[in-house]
């Protein structure tokens, strides 16, 4: 959340407590969403913080976002399990529905989910050790991440220097540069990851992180060529 929230600027200490008045809430979804919302109504007594929250709520019916048992009063009272429900569907909806990869046959896949998967199968493919299955178990070892930054940035990580049995240090090594060399805020320790059962919405919502990120490097690169080619043009042109 915060690092959607520092475009605002805008931070969560607590994400129990400072989500209960609605305003962040609001903030947050403008941001994912790139959309004006209602106003908050201003004050501090429960009734407007229930306004808020329902103004918030009102705006994911409205984007067809299914909520299930959350209300408005379960989140100005701190209510911790749909606190989080609600959080991880405005990701689901802004983050990660919004994903679209194209197969072969130029067929999109089924889910979110699949496509993000798919992506990174596709990105990841040839690297030795690489064999992205799901978002759990097969980014234990680290090398998935790097392969990720690697096929995108080789200029800032030696994917050749890891190996399968050091994960700790290859988790470390890759969140480190995402963050450091990408910006990309580390939503990850390595004890998270390198566990029995790592936390799957958790591994996703990281990966996501990524996609968007070089994503829209891509996007960037193509319309420079653009540019360039229109650019190539006028000057020929001039000199005719």
């Amino acid at each position: 959340m915060n690092s959607h929230l520092s475009k605002v600027p805008c931070r969560v200490n607590d994400l129990y407590s400072d989500l209960r008045d609605g305003y962040i809430i609001t903030k947050l979804l403008e941001v994912l969403s790139g959309e004006q919302l209602p106003k908050p109504t201003r004050g501090r007594m429960r009734i407007h913080s229930l306004e808020n929250v329902d103004k918030a709520l009102q705006f994911l019916k409205e984007q067809r976002v299914h909520l299930e048992n959350v209300g408005s009063h379960d989140i100005v009272d701190g209510n911790h399990r749909l606190t989080l429900g609600l959080i991880w569907t405005i990701i689901l909806r802004f983050q990660i529905q919004v994903i679209k990869i194209e197969t072969e046959d130029n067929r999109e896949t089924r889910s979110a989910k699949d496509a993000l998967l798919l992506w990174c199968q596709m990105k990841t493919a040839g690297y030795p050790e690489v064999n992205i299955q799901n978002f759990t178990t097969s980014w234990r070892d680290g090398l998935a991440f790097s392969a990720l930054i690697h096929r995108h940035r080789p200029d800032i990580i030696d994917f050749s220097r890891l190996t399968k049995s050091n994960a700790t240090y290859n988790l470390q090594y890759a969140f480190n540069t995402a963050e450091q060399q990408l910006s990309l805020i580390k939503l990850l320790d390595p004890e998270d990851v390198n566990t029995e059962n790592p936390d799957e919405k958790s591994i996703i919502t990281y990966v996501v992180s990524f996609y968007h990120y070089f994503s829209k490097m891509k996007a960037l690169a193509v319309e420079g060529k653009r540019i360039g080619k229109v650019l190539d043009q006028a000057i020929a042109t001039e000199k005719d």
